[in-house]
């Protein structure tokens, strides 16, 4: 996904319609507090968790691929917060943290089996012997029909811009490699008329629970528990989120 192209909208469209994932904050924050500094946030964005967390004074490091996104976080002048530009595959921080985390089904943006283990044995050269990794994963990326056409989602006024957008979304289902690839379109109007359209895609690897032990098992991690929503409750069926804990095999 080209989230440097679709920075302009993240914050204001996920304040407009993820009401129920603002609740992860309070999850990031009592983990972040638990297992303690220094803690290394993967794909930060533009610091939606990051300022909560710097509220803590706690040593961040916030770390995103999209340079646009950054620039966000770094406008804020968070104390504490050390911003890094680099891929979640392969980075080198040449220190240890004691705890690293992957909000809002992030890990999930990586699409192949190879690209996954990359980015866990990257992250466990960095994570210190008694750290953990704790991961967002949506288990129900797949639901919804095979081919969903044109769809409009809402209509919003958008101050930034004083104009008026309407969001619409397609998406396509790709059952073989278990990828959910969709296609988003922003209509804006300003005030004397005038449109724009902004189109963007995104996709995500659907992840269940068992896939990703194994995983983790493969890539040198024991998965200490799972969670199934931001209290820290039980896994149900109906649980819109699982939250992984793990930490490093011990030799």
């Amino acid at each position: 996904m080209n989230w440097d192209k679709y920075s302009r909208f993240y914050d204001w469209e996920f304040d407009l319609v993820c009401s129920e994932q603002k609740e992860d904050v309070k999850l990031w924050q009592k983990l972040a507090i638990q297992y303690g500094e220094p803690i290394l946030e993967i794909c930060c964005g533009s610091g939606r968790i990051t300022k909560e967390l710097a509220k803590l004074d706690l040593k961040i490091t916030a770390l995103d691929n999209s340079e646009k996104m950054l620039a966000k976080l770094r406008s804020l002048q968070l104390k504490n917060v050390e911003v890094i530009k680099a891929d979640m595959r392969d980075f080198a921080l040449n220190r240890k943290f004691n705890f690293i985390f992957i909000s809002y089904s992030s890990f999930q943006q990586l699409l192949t089996l190879e690209d996954q283990k990359q980015c866990l044995q990257t992250i466990k050269r960095h994570l210190a012997e008694d750290g953990k990794l704790a991961l967002d994963i949506s288990p129900f990326t797949l639901e919804g029909s095979n081919i969903l056409s044109r769809s409009h989602l809402f209509t919003a006024e958008y101050p930034p811009h004083h104009s008026t957008i309407s969001m619409f979304t397609s998406h396509e289902i790709d059952w073989l490699n278990g990828i959910k690839h969709w296609q988003d379109e922003y209509l804006e109007i300003d005030n004397a008329g005038e449109k724009r359209i902004w189109q963007n895609r995104i996709s995500l690897k659907h992840c269940s629970r068992d896939y990703l032990k194994l995983l983790f098992t493969v890539c040198g991690y024991e998965t200490e528990m799972i969670f199934g929503d931001f209290d820290c409750g039980e896994v149900k069926i109906n649980s819109k989120n699982l939250i992984f804990l793990a930490h490093k095999r011990k030799r």
